[in-house]
Parts: C-alpha cells; structure tokens; sequence
C-alpha cells in the first residue's frame, strides 16, 4: 500500500511537470506567432518583379542592405532594408512588386510623401543603436520569459508617424523576429 501511494505522488508530480513544460513552451509559441518572423535572403534572391520595381522611381537612388521574407500574422510579404546616405528605410513588397499596405497607411500616400520620408509603405524611420543603448525597463523585459530563450542582434530606435518605439531584432536557433516596446517596455502592436 505505501509503494502504490509513494507511486501515486511520483506520478502526480511527473504530471504536474509536463504541464508546467506545456505551459511554458505555449507562451513561446504564442510568443512567436504574434511576432514578425523575418527570414533573411540576399538581395539577388527577390523575386524578379521586386529587383524591378527597385530599379525605378522613386527606389532607384536607394542602395539595397538586407532582404527577408516576412511572415506577419496570415500575410507574407518582401522587406527591403535600404540605405541613402545616412537615411535607412524597410520597403515592404509583395511577390509580384506591389508595395504592400500596412499600420493604414494607403500605399498611394505613403509613396507621394516617400522625398518626406524614409521609407515608402509605413513611412517608418529606423535609427540603428547599440542593445546596450536600450531603456532599462526593456533589457528587464528582455530577460524574463518568454523573451530570455532569444539573443537581441539589434536594436532600433524607430519614429513612425507620431509613434516613437523600440524594436529589438532577436534569434533562436534558426528563427528571427522582431519585437517592439515603448521606453517603459511594454510591447506596441
């Protein structure tokens, strides 16, 4: 009898375990899913139609830095990171070229104000800083879970429209996102 009770809380707590395991992989997973999930790819990998239309007015004096396939939610889209003189900018494209629409702004809108702006489709102007350079309450958020299973690999101060935020690019393994805080570290939709 004392054996099958012994067994009984051994199982119990072994149970208790796997749950506890559950929950915290579901957080990271849910995690992920809300975030952007950004894949890099070379520039010369784009899709045809996007090197074109990069080859036009008005993204032509823009020099290419990065690509990456992006997976936001259910839709999947092209960012180009460009870079003129001290000015850099995320296009977004969709396969076939189109500037994709995002955060409401019209991309005809966005394209007329883009010798305003930096970047054409959400009108967002990126700073590069140091992830050391990041408000503290960020680098505490950063550190608890589920954010701690991923490396910052840079950090951004980021002006769009009215909003200021900070994104954070992180890794894990294979998988990269990117996450956004206002300076007291809460995240920004």
């Amino acid at each position: 009898m004392k054996k099958l009770f012994v067994a009984a809380i051994v199982a119990f707590a072994g149970f208790t375990a796997v749950e506890a395991q559950a929950s915290v992989n579901k957080v990271e997973v849910v995690s992920v899913q809300d975030s952007v999930i950004r894949t890099p790819i070379k520039v010369e990998e784009l899709p045809e139609a996007v090197r074109t239309v990069l080859q036009t007015d008005p993204y032509k004096d823009w020099t290419p830095t990065a690509a990456f396939t992006v997976k936001d939610g259910d839709k999947s889209y092209f960012q180009v990171d460009v870079k003129k003189e001290e000015q850099m900018a995320s296009l977004k494209f969709d396969a076939e070229g189109k500037p994709v629409e995002l955060a409401g702004t019209s991309v005809d809108m966005a394209q007329a104000s883009l010798n305003e702006t930096v970047s054409v489709q959400d009108s967002v102007v990126r700073t590069p800083i140091e992830v050391s350079a990041l408000p503290e309450a960020i680098k505490t958020v950063l550190s608890t879970d589920p954010y701690k299973a991923w490396t910052p690999t840079a950090a951004f101060s980021v002006k769009d429209g009215d909003k200021s935020y900070f994104q954070v690019d992180v890794k894990k393994e294979e998988e990269m996102a990117s996450l956004k805080f206002d300076a007291e570290g809460k995240p920004v939709e």
